[in-house]
């Protein structure tokens, strides 16, 4: 899959200055492709040296209790001032496995009060919305996963991936 070359230069750019406070938000109902990709790229970031909170918006299915990392994940039914506080201070918000911000119901208008942070979009579903200021938009990617490996990939080469995000 060829990625588009200005924008991976868009996000190296936005990744650059250390210390970022990012948020990484997946869908509602999240399944094995939102919660893989998310905790997948939190490492990646983390690795980058930024700060990173990831948040679903209802508890994930039990058969993903497996995944290294999950228990960090927000939810934001149990935990909403958690997420809200996150969102709140976020730099750069990464929105994982949906194509448009009311996917994330609740979670909607926090994001849309933070005007400040960027919104980057990764995901491979059809006919993305507007609210984005970075779009990886790949429908014939098989997944966000895939799609995120080729991110990482192009960004910072496969010498990054761990067993742990594999």
């Amino acid at each position: 899959m060829e990625l588009s070359k200005e924008r991976i230069e868009s996000l190296r750019e936005l990744l650059a200055p250390a210390n970022r406070k990012i948020v990484i938000v997946a869908h509602t109902n999240p399944d094995g492709d939102a919660v893989g990709s998310s905790l997948a790229w939190a490492e990646v970031l983390r690795g980058m040296g930024h700060e990173v909170t990831c948040i679903v918006l209802n508890k994930y299915p039990y058969f993903l209790d497996w995944m290294p990392d999950i228990r960090e994940v927000v939810i934001f039914r149990f935990a909403p001032e958690r997420a809200l506080e996150a969102i709140r201070g976020a730099d750069i918000v990464f929105c994982l496995d949906f194509n448009s911000l009311s996917r994330l119901e609740a979670l909607s208008d926090a994001l849309a009060e933070n005007t400040a942070a960027r919104r980057v979009l990764i995901d491979h579903h059809l006919s993305p919305d507007g609210g984005f200021d970075l779009q990886f938009s790949y429908p014939q990617s098989s997944s966000t996963c895939f799609l995120l490996y080729c991110i990482i990939e192009q960004l910072c080469g496969t010498e990054v991936i761990t067993r742990k995000m594999a």
